[in-house]
């Protein structure tokens, strides 16, 4: 099974994507970043990070349920970290809008 998440942050197409042969792994403007091969994942673990640009990191933490996998992407800017992306929480009006800021 095969999943993909995309969003933007600060300008930059982010995209992870999750396979059960492949794993978890993180594209930043289409370049490959980083991966996991990890069977399970908890969330609240940091799995995968790339810096983008010279604004930040971004940091995936993804979390195994029954048989499926959701992330959550913080985007973190000096000591600032703020939740950008989630695939199963609403983010409020305040963080969409911080993550489109350039």
């Amino acid at each position: 099974m095969r999943k993909t998440w995309e969003f933007d942050v600060k300008g930059h197409a982010v995209r992870v994507t999750n396979s059960w042969l492949h794993g978890v792994k993180l594209y930043i403007d289409g370049d490959f970043r980083d991966e996991d091969r990890s069977f399970l994942a908890f969330g609240n673990e940091v799995r995968l990070s790339a810096r983008v640009g010279e604004i930040g990191v971004i940091e995936i933490e993804p979390r195994a349920l029954l048989f499926a996998v959701e992330i959550d992407a913080y985007f973190i800017e000096g000591k600032h970290r703020s939740c950008v992306f989630s695939s199963t929480k609403r983010l409020s009006l305040a963080h969409q809008r911080a993550k489109r800021i350039t």
